[in-house]
């Protein structure tokens, strides 16, 4: 792997929710909610995180064919479907539809064209974005659900735009639950499944699930107290609980599923504890970052 590093970071601080404290509020869409989840403020507005999910009672429309200006878009599917038209992948007559469904995942390239033409009622999605502040083009109208709101377009105007500098060459990259494998990675008691970012992205940035590893973790694991060169790492539990010890904050910290925890580069911590159902999204970069061991890894 090579060290593809961004240039630009702002200061970044560390940064935790809650789902028991998660509020859904109107969005990008008028037929959408969206709950955030606290990334902007933790990069002073270089990346964006957030949940969506269809606003009830609301009729189901398309987002017509559209362009975001950002980035990075990288979304992991966590409940029904969704489904897609995107430029040069579906976009021609007699083409299949791209559907994606509960641990899918989805990563659309810089200014891709493309149109959410259903989902399910119980559709919701974690999306990561950057930066925080980025236009949205639409090409093709959007019906009912779909349309663009204007409350969104006011407050996007009150922000200021953070961007990075050194994006590599970008590609769309998918990932599909049923096809998932895990294997061994960078600690021994867990067992880790790409998501395809780095491929993506160009080393850019990197993504996996991570879960327990049954042969090899015991009831006495800890990481050790440890930093990354990371410039970003972004966390969200799918199941399970973690207990943290991290720098500068004097409790132990448990984070449980729905939660997120965002670490600022470098910053010292220790995972001391997982439980066997635990699992847990991580999105870092670059993709080729060390890992400096203070105190060693107990299984």
């Amino acid at each position: 792997m090579t060290n593809n590093r961004l240039q630009g970071w702002n200061p970044q601080k560390t940064a935790f929710t809650y789902a028991k404290d998660r509020e859904s509020l109107p969005g990008l869409r008028s037929g959408a909610l969206y709950a955030d989840l606290g990334l902007a403020e933790a990069t002073g507005g270089q990346f964006h995180g957030e949940i969506i999910k269809p606003k009830p009672g609301v009729q189901k429309g398309t987002t017509g064919m559209h362009r975001h200006d950002y980035d990075l878009q990288f979304n992991y599917v966590l409940c029904g479907e969704i489904e897609f038209v995107i430029e040069g992948i579906n976009d021609s007559p007699g083409d299949e539809k791209l559907i994606f469904g509960v641990g899918d995942t989805y990563f659309l390239p810089h200014k891709i064209l493309h149109d959410e033409t259903r989902v399910s009622e119980d559709f919701s999605v974690m999306q990561v974005y950057g930066p925080a502040k980025a236009a949205t083009v639409q090409v093709g109208q959007g019906v009912e659900s779909g349309v663009v709101s204007e409350d969104w377009a006011k407050m996007q105007s009150k922000m200021s735009e953070q961007r990075l500098q050194g994006w590599n060459k970008q590609k769309p990259a998918f990932t599909y639950a049923k096809d998932r494998e895990f294997g061994p990675g960078l600690r021994g008691a867990n067992l880790y499944a790409d998501l395809g970012l780095a491929e993506g992205t160009g080393g850019n940035f990197h993504a996996h699930l991570i879960k327990v590893n049954e042969e090899k973790h015991t009831d006495k694991h800890t990481t050790g107290m440890h930093r990354h060169e990371y410039d970003l790492q972004f966390n969200y539990m799918i199941s399970g609980e973690i207990d943290f010890v991290i720098e500068g904050i004097e409790e132990t910290l448990t984070f449980r599923a729905g939660d997120t925890y965002f670490l600022p580069t470098k910053i010292l911590h220790n995972e001391t504890r997982i439980t066997g159902n635990y699992q847990v999204l991580e999105l870092y970069g670059p993709a080729k970052g060390g890992t400096v061991q203070l105190e060693p890894e107990v299984d």
